[in-house]
């Protein structure tokens, strides 16, 4: 590595670890707002967005102006080049969790089935450590914690069916109830997403650790 150009690639990896770790606690904000109908906890969520937004513009830029003044090749390319895609998965996480804390406030008066909430409070574990998982394996160049991330995966995967079938068979003779158990499904969907994005994170690592591009994402059945 150009010993110019290591410096202000470990900056730019500085940067997108910081954005994971916001996006991260931007869920469980979320999740706490879910749990606790705590509106205040879902609109900071909410408030939050704009600094990984910033940030996320701050490595495109910083990505292509390094690429442009270095022509850089090999490792060196494959750590910026995954960086970019890094970055974008991890805002996306970022708009996931706000995703939650807008749908958090909008069924707030219409609390529903409470064993599916816990359901869905497993999920949105499930999918943070996903994200920690995948986010580790890339800052750490480890392919092989990050072929690891698969079987969270799978886990994902099985409680997101698990959780939609229970919420399509709550009462259909009642309107709040339905309205709710719709929302509950988008909520679902946002969790099942934000893990996605960490899964795609993972395959980053894999590609800048090996160069190899790897599908580890398990299929769903949408």
């Amino acid at each position: 590595m150009d010993d110019d150009l290591r410096p202000q690639i470990d900056q730019l990896r500085e940067r997108v670890a910081g954005m994971a770790e916001h996006a991260d606690a931007m869920l469980r904000g979320a999740l706490h707002a879910l749990e606790h109908g705590d509106l205040a906890a879902a609109d900071e969520v909410i408030d939050h967005d704009a600094g990984v937004d910033r940030a996320y513009a701050q490595v495109q830029r910083g990505v292509f102006a390094l690429i442009a003044l270095h022509h850089p090749g090999g490792g060196d390319l494959r750590q910026l080049m995954g960086l970019v895609h890094v970055s974008l998965h991890v805002e996306r996480m970022a708009d996931e969790a706000v995703g939650v804390a807008h749908t958090t406030k909008r069924a707030a008066e219409d609390r529903g089935d409470e064993d599916a909430v816990q359901q869905l409070l497993e999920l949105g574990g499930l999918a943070r450590e996903v994200s920690l998982r995948a986010r580790t394996a890339f800052l750490e160049d480890d392919a092989a914690a990050a072929n690891g991330v698969t079987e969270l995966d799978r886990d994902v995967a099985r409680l997101t069916e698990h959780i939609f079938q229970r919420l399509v068979r709550l009462p259909a003779d009642d309107r709040a109830s339905i309205a709710w158990a719709g929302r509950m499904i988008g909520l679902c969907r946002r969790l099942e997403r934000f893990a996605g994005h960490g899964v795609d994170v993972a395959e980053q690592a894999v590609f800048v650790s090996t160069g190899d591009h790897v599908q580890l994402r398990v299929p769903t059945t949408d």
